[in-house]
């Protein structure tokens, strides 16, 4: 009897979570089991999503003493013209195969956005397109990001996918999209992550 009560139990704990997840909307602040928060801004039809952070900040993408090298990062696929589908968590993979092949420390971009915790991560272009071009298209997000004494979005913002060894794409508050040398422009960099 015992056991079928705490059963019981663990069955409607379980279903309050999921109607809590399910109850989510894209602009609701979500706290992650590590206090970090976010703004939402995309939920799928199971109820998985994607937050960006609320705060941002400006980097390089690629930190190099010299100024005249960049490395490739040979598993990113170079785009020659910016991929602008949503494709969740291809960011989260870029940023781990950037830091893994370039370090910690050459990485400022990509270390930047891990600063917010580890599952945050510098969005693909597309995931970034998403954000700007879609999701705040009625200035939503930023009302949400206001709201939260977080940062709006405004600037240039750093992606996770390349152009080529020296250039990395950027996407504008706006959706305006171009490449940009990873060495030599500090710009914002605002993290995403997924629930």
């Amino acid at each position: 009897m015992k056991t079928l009560k705490l059963l019981s139990f663990l069955l409607f704990i379980a279903s309050f979570s999921l109607n809590a997840q399910q109850n989510i909307k894209v602009g609701d602040i979500y706290t992650f089991e590590d206090n970090t928060k976010g703004v939402v801004f995309y939920i799928d039809e199971d109820g998985r999503g994607l937050a960006v952070s609320l705060e941002q900040d400006k980097r390089r993408w690629e930190e190099e003493t010299n100024f005249v090298y960049c490395q490739d990062i040979v598993t990113i696929a170079n785009e020659k013209d910016v991929e602008t589908s949503l494709n969740v968590g291809l960011g989260k993979i870029n940023t781990a195969y950037i830091i893994q092949q370039l370090g910690e420390n050459k990485a400022p971009a990509a270390r930047c956005s891990r600063n917010n915790g580890a599952e945050w991560y510098l969005p693909s272009a597309g995931e970034m397109f998403y954000l700007v071009a879609y999701a705040n298209l009625e200035g939503d997000i930023d009302k949400a990001l206001e709201a939260a004494d977080g940062k709006k979005l405004n600037g240039w913002y750093w992606t996770s996918s390349e152009y080529n060894n020296g250039e990395a794409w950027r996407i504008a508050h706006n959706g305006k999209k171009k490449r940009c040398s990873k060495l030599a422009t500090r710009i914002y960099v605002r993290a995403i992550r997924m629930f």
